[in-house]
């Protein structure tokens, strides 16, 4: 979930996050909600056997809220582990993560919080 800058995100006060998922289109969709120097919020949805590549922020922890579904996080040597809504998953810096969600599961809706949302050649996701 690269850089958003503040040019590309919503950056207001209050959201209508069904509305935004309504109007979102197709899945899989990405919605830049905040995009400041110190965080970036960004709002998915991921449908059924969606994944994303392995990756890791060298440079910004990440957390994930599943909205609505449920998907398959793995994070670092921890095994694969099912999350749905009422969960949080935290990414630190530096630490391999990947989201999945399984063939045969309803879409997924989740945030996902990046901080900070620096600009730097080296704040990249790095494939695994």
């Amino acid at each position: 979930m690269p850089f958003v800058s503040e040019a590309e995100a919503l950056n207001v006060p209050w959201q209508d996050l069904e509305a935004l998922a309504r109007d979102a289109g197709e899945m899989p969709w990405r919605v830049a909600l905040v995009g400041t120097a110190g965080l970036r919020v960004t709002y998915h949805g991921f449908p059924a056997g969606f994944s994303t590549v392995p990756h890791r922020l060298p440079h910004a922890e990440e957390i994930f809220k599943v909205l609505s579904g449920r998907a398959l996080f793995t994070v670092g040597d921890e095994p694969e582990r099912e999350v749905g809504p009422g969960e949080l998953v935290l990414a630190l810096r530096g630490v391999r993560h990947v989201i999945r969600v399984a063939d045969d599961a309803a879409p997924m809706i989740m945030l996902a919080v990046v901080a900070p949302n620096e600009d730097r050649p080296d704040e990249t996701i790095e494939p695994a």
